[in-house]
């Protein structure tokens, strides 16, 4: 499966909305069905997804947003958890493939495992838990940890043989100015001018966003 990812998200309020925010910045291809019309209008005029007014739990609904070309389907409706896990038995009709998230408020989430592949509780765990279960269907290299505020995000990325700076001393990569590799995962010291980028290897490191991208080119390529 392809890194970049295309995504529906079902329910566009606060933890569906930001979740395909993150997702969207880390350059996968997202579609937002909302059912309510002002919703569908906030979220058209920022721009982070293609919007689908409708109900999600409705298969002609569900159809146009093109299950059969997609990845993966998060249902992060917060009505209850029935309208969440239908969505997604919904979605696997029409598209058998497809990896469904589903959110869940409250409850045990293994008594869901034979229905749905993955599940969330955005009450504890946040956007940022709900698109990394997202992005899990892909090779995982990229891992947003935390988000200290607008301007800094904690990243967790996996080293790959294909990348620019792969097998190089730190001292020879220009990571861009806004971004630190604190450690890797495995190694009890922090980062020097002496560690080496290994292919395979995760690395902690704190960043602003605007020069993410970049840092996610040199490491992963």
């Amino acid at each position: 499966m392809s890194t970049d990812l295309r995504i529906i998200v079902v329910g566009g309020g606060h933890v569906g909305y930001h979740m395909a925010e993150l997702l969207d910045d880390r350059g996968h291809d997202v579609v937002i069905v909302e059912r309510d019309p002002d919703r569908c209008e906030v979220i058209q005029d920022n721009y982070v997804a293609t919007v689908i007014e409708g109900d999600g739990t409705r298969p002609s609904i569900l159809e146009q947003a093109q299950p059969g070309r997609s990845d993966v389907i998060a249902s992060m409706v917060g009505d209850n958890v029935g309208t969440n896990i239908g969505v997604c038995m919904t979605a696997r009709r029409l598209a058998p493939d497809i990896h469904t998230v589903a959110r869940i408020d409250h409850g045990d989430g293994d008594e869901y495992d034979e229905l749905v592949d993955s599940v969330v509780y955005p009450e504890e765990l946040a956007a940022h838990s709900a698109a990394n279960a997202v992005m899990d269907v892909s090779d995982g290299g990229v891992r947003t940890i935390e988000e200290y505020s607008e301007n800094l995000e904690l990243v967790d990325i996996t080293a790959t043989e294909e990348a620019p700076a792969a097998n190089k001393r730190f001292a020879e990569i220009g990571f861009p100015r806004g971004s630190i590799v604190i450690q890797r995962q495995d190694d009890e010291e922090l980062a020097t001018a002496e560690t080496v980028l290994e292919p395979g290897g995760r690395y902690l490191v704190a960043a602003k966003p605007h020069c993410l991208d970049e840092l996610i080119r040199l490491m992963r390529g």
